[in-house]
Order: structure tokens, then sequence, then C-alpha cells
């Protein structure tokens, strides 16, 4: 971390929050006051415990995966309607507050994929959703999509987990699609595209 965003941790009164948690002794104190920090410092802090507990692999799940018995925080929870910055400091709040090295997985589902992007910066290292069109439809086995200046075609599932790879990647982490049965998936490997006629 640099030392402006070191400093912004200082000065939101965080480094206390940080030291507890490492020691295990979280208090609710310490949570609420990580309710009303800044949030820009909340989600550094968050981002820097993410780092040193679960590194900068980020898992993306097409579907809710089964309860593999580690510790998963789904974020926002099924009964929550969240606004996107309420949406962060929730992530930001279960990364800290969670079980040293839990998954904090975001529904981009519910959330959109560009805010499940800035949740990376918040703590969260895992993506969960249905890969779908952009009007929300299911992608039908066989559909060919579009692909870069000359039109290419390629499957619409591909071109769409290519897509949710870039979102990572752009967030400085490193996808890794984990399939129905819990299965880690390669990414960039696609049929040859056809032309488009």
């Amino acid at each position: 971390m640099s030392a402006l965003v070191d400093g912004a941790i200082e000065a939101a009164g965080l480094l206390g929050v940080l030291a507890a948690r490492r020691e295990g002794s979280l208090s609710a104190a310490h949570i609420e006051q990580l309710r009303q920090a800044d949030l820009l410092a909340l989600g550094a802090l968050a981002d820097r415990v993410r780092s040193d507990e679960v590194g900068a692999e980020v898992r993306v799940y097409e579907s809710l995966p089964p309860d593999a018995g580690e510790a998963v925080i789904l974020v926002p929870s099924d009964d929550a309607e969240l606004t996107g910055l309420e949406l962060l400091r929730e992530v930001a709040v279960s990364r800290l507050a969670g079980p040293p090295g839990a998954r904090v997985r975001v529904d981009w589902t519910r959330c959109g994929l560009e805010l499940a992007q800035v949740a990376l910066g918040f703590g969260a290292d895992e993506l969960v959703g249905v890969i779908s069109t952009k009007r929300g439809l299911p992608i039908a086995p066989g559909d060919l999509a579009g692909v870069g200046k000359k039109s290419r075609l390629l499957p619409a599932q591909v071109v769409k987990r290519n897509e949710l790879a870039g979102y990572v990647r752009r967030a400085g982490r490193v996808p890794v699609f984990v399939g129905p049965a819990g299965v880690a998936e390669a990414i960039d490997t696609a049929p040859a595209p056809q032309e488009a006629q």
C-alpha cells in the first residue's frame, strides 16, 4: 500500500481496528466504528486484509456453488436492498468483521457487474451470478456473439466469460472460473472464431 493510503487508514482511526482483527479481539464497538468510518479508508483497509488473507485470486461462479464447509459471506444478503455505497460498505465490513480467510462473495446478478467489480476493491474475492445477455435473458447453447472490429463470431458463453475475466483483471485481480462441480476451469480457451456473414 502507498503512504497516502496508509495515512488515510490512520486518519480514519482504523489502525486499532486492524490490530484488534489481527489479534482476534474485534468487538461490537470496533464493528460500529467500521460502519461509521470513511468509506474509502474502510475499503482500503478491507482490501489490505483481503490481500493478506486470500491473495489476488477471484473465484467466479456462474451459479451459486454448493457449501464447501468454508466460511462464505454473500453480499447482498437475500433480504437486503442496498444502494451501491451501502453494498460497498457491507462488503468491507463483512471482510473485516468476518472470520479470517472468509470468502466474501458478491452476486452480480443483483447489483450489476460494474458495482461487483468495484466491490473487489472493498474486500470481495468471489463473484457469483448468471451469465446472460444484456437484456438479462439466459444464453442458449450454440448462440454466437460478435467480437472485435471484424465482427468475429464466438460462442456467446465464451464472450461473456471473457468479459467477466476482463472486469476482474481491470480490478487488478486474477480470475478463476469455477464450474458447478467445484473444478477450476480455463478461461481463455475458445474454439476458433467464425467470420460473420
